[in-house]
């Protein structure tokens, strides 16, 4: 990667000098070695803290449990009493807190799956067959086809790379990824395609209030192995999963009828908040190796950090906002993420993939147009080639960024 002292300012410059730097690293056939060494340092030095400090802890653990439960329960709570005396609408604001910690119960989970979350693996494995069914997940599936992608983050093989199961045939040119999606969620992907023309403000309010109603419905039914639709049912544990979650769903409905519609609305929500996760690994600035993979390191740092604001950074415990630093080392709890940060943040600065803010208009239109375009469009039209195998997203809204 190249070695940048000062990013130019503005992120679509930013974006093209780094992405300009992979290409030359491709064509040079690897990685520069001074860049190499100076991520191994902080990565041994992260290593090291690890060990000592950023270690999995039952108190900071219960702490984040605790807020997670208070920030689910709390609004939805408010938001059944609100909807006693004043419009649905006015409930809307409380729905985005709860799905916000849903969302941060996912990254509880998602740290269970790396078993990280509690010293114990032992504990963080049953904790998470216990969890995962209240947000409607099934979690063996969930750890199958998270540590899957991280043994292929970045490759061609990712299933992040396409969103849909790998095939042989999904890197040539003449491969359009939609192909292999699921039915129901062709049409959103094409509608989010045909937003790429509209004016930038326009696409962020879209991208940022619309595209949630598809994107929550399509992390939960379709998109791994732990989502409702493409379970494993010759497993057991798919079975008692599912179970659990009807067993869930059936509670809140003898308690209340509206509960139970304000759950699976915050639900949804908070599920949209988890697509920032996979978008991390689909921005205009992520490259997929297509030949022999070069280096771990090289790849974890190629992965963009996504940011909605601090509230959903607090509640969703970093799950995307330091989702770069996770894979560097997965092994670091996410309530000791910031401190991790902070610790080697300013060496990777140089080195990493340019972290995408989605409340900054042209951000926010570099990632989701880059992603419906890769997904929408034929990789030739979607895709640049380098020679030696790597290939990356094509930025479409460099063009029209400072429309609108």
């Amino acid at each position: 990667m190249p070695s940048m002292s000062v990013r130019p300012v503005g992120v679509l410059s930013a974006s093209r000098e780094y992405r300009d730097g992979v290409l030359a690293a491709l064509d040079r056939g690897g990685w520069n070695a001074d860049l190499e060494a100076l991520a191994q340092a902080a990565l041994q030095r992260l290593a090291r803290a690890r060990q000592r400090t950023l270690t999995p802890d039952t108190g900071r653990a219960a702490l984040a449990t605790a807020r997670t439960i208070l920030f689910i329960v709390a609004p939805l709570y408010a938001a059944a009493r609100l909807l006693d005396v004043a419009p649905a609408w006015t409930a809307l604001p409380l729905l985005i807190v709860a799905g916000m910690g849903l969302y941060g119960g996912v990254a509880i989970l998602h740290d269970m799956a790396h078993g990280s979350f509690l010293p114990s693996r032992r504990m963080n494995n049953r904790l998470g067959h216990l969890l995962a069914p209240l947000l409607l997940m099934e979690f063996g599936g969930f750890r199958r086809s998270h540590l899957g992608h991280h043994r292929h983050t970045q490759s061609a093989c990712d299933p992040k790379r396409f969103g849909v199961e790998h095939r042989e045939e999904t890197t040539h040119p003449e491969h359009c990824s939609l192909d292999l999606c699921p039915a129901p969620i062709r049409p959103p992907l094409r509608l989010g395609a045909a937003c790429v023309a509209l004016p930038l403000r326009v696409r962020q309010f879209l991208y940022l209030t619309i595209l949630p109603l598809a994107m929550g419905p399509a992390v939960l039914l379709f998109s791994g192995e732990f989502s409702v639709a493409r379970r494993d049912w010759r497993r057991t544990e798919s079975w008692l999963a599912t179970a659990g979650s009807l067993a869930l769903l059936a509670l809140l409905y003898a308690w209340s009828p509206r509960v139970l519609v304000l759950f699976v609305l915050a639900l949804l929500i908070g599920h949209s908040f988890t697509f920032h996760v996979f978008a991390a690994h689909m921005s205009p600035n992520q490259v997929y190796w297509t030949s022999p993979r070069r280096s771990e390191t090289a790849d974890a740092l190629n992965v963009s950090d996504v940011h909605c604001g601090a509230l959903a950074r607090w509640l969703g415990h970093g799950l995307s906002d330091y989702h770069s630093l996770h894979h560097l080392l997965p092994s670091i709890p996410c309530y000791h993420l910031p401190a991790a940060e902070a610790l080697v943040a300013p060496d990777l600065a140089p080195l990493r993939a340019p972290a995408l803010d989605l409340l900054e208009p042209q951000a926010c239109a570099l990632l989701f147009d880059g992603i419906f375009s890769g997904v929408v469009h034929k990789n030739r039209d979607a895709w640049d080639y380098a020679h030696s195998g790597g290939m990356r997203r094509v930025a479409t809204p460099e063009a029209d960024a400072t429309r609108g």
